[in-house]
């Protein structure tokens, strides 16, 4: 029987794997302040075949165009700012996919940041809050990264893994090769992310834990609804246990199960926008 990897065999993985693109925070910093250079945009695009990639499926005809950066220049403007930063932090994960396993996780991570965004969208509009979306899709688009981190480094086991059951892809066996929750806290040290995000990486799992803070528990319990709902999705296993379940993490963060599963589907739309989604960066 294969061993779970210890966290000390874990350090000069950790150490070896690609750094986090630092300029994307730059980018997304000057995008957020409304006052940002396209063309120097355009140029960081041109130049990451992973960015270029998904702006080609934005704008089919760069692929064609004599005058590449002119064409992202027009792919970029027809982006509102949100949706631009979001496509470039979500770009800056796509390095990492190099396997079946890695391009597995991906798909879960992105689908579930997406509809995290969506889902504080709809608390806001019921509940008259004013949590910010944006931050929700980036705790959900990190929060999983040491998965990604297993995917990236053991693949084969990863697969054996989640795949036990030939009728559908299980999660909940993924620490059965690495504690997902400290890899991921240690890549997300190694990345210099905001130490939210570390923390959302080792602890997103606790949702019973009654030492954090009432916002916390409010981010774990919204990823935790954004996963399953990304998991239903894609047709793999959805992770209920004993102790919790998906319809107590809708109602902590103050939805109903009818707002989630609405009668012309899950969120509303999700479903459809999340196939276009996942098609824009080369996931299928």
């Amino acid at each position: 029987m294969n061993e779970i990897i210890t966290l000390g065999k874990l350090i000069p993985l950790i150490n070896d794997i690609p750094d986090y693109p630092r300029e994307i925070n730059e980018i997304a910093k000057s995008i957020k302040g409304d006052s940002f250079d396209v063309s120097s945009i355009a140029d960081y695009i041109t130049g990451k075949k992973t960015f270029l990639d998904v702006f080609c499926n934005l704008n089919p005809d760069i692929v064609r165009s004599k005058d590449i950066k002119k064409r992202i220049v027009e792919a970029i403007s027809k982006l509102d700012n949100t949706s631009l930063r979001n496509i470039l932090f979500t770009c800056s994960l796509l390095s990492l996919n190099i396997n079946e396993m890695t391009d597995l996780v991906l798909k879960k991570i992105i689908m579930s940041s997406y509809i995290c965004k969506d889902i504080i969208d709809k608390v806001n509009f019921y509940r008259k809050t004013k949590h910010n979306p944006e931050n929700f899709f980036l705790y959900a688009l990190f929060h999983d990264i040491g998965e990604l981190f297993t995917a990236f480094y053991f693949p084969e086991r990863m697969k054996d893994e989640l795949m036990k059951n030939p009728n559908h892809i299980d999660f909940s066996h993924i620490n059965n090769i690495v504690a997902h929750n400290e890899a991921g806290y240690m890549m997300a040290r190694k990345w210099m992310l905001p130490s939210i995000f570390s923390y959302i990486c080792l602890n997103h799992n606790k949702l019973e834990y009654r030492k954090f803070t009432a916002d916390f528990i409010y981010i774990i319990n919204a990823i935790a609804v954004s996963d399953a709902v990304a998991l239903e999705l894609l047709n793999y296993e959805t992770p209920f246990t004993n102790s919790w379940d998906v319809g107590h993490s809708i109602y902590k963060i103050g939805l109903r199960e009818d707002d989630i599963y609405t009668e012309s589907g899950i969120i509303g739309s999700s479903e459809k926008k999340s196939i276009k989604i996942l098609s824009l960066f080369n996931l299928r």
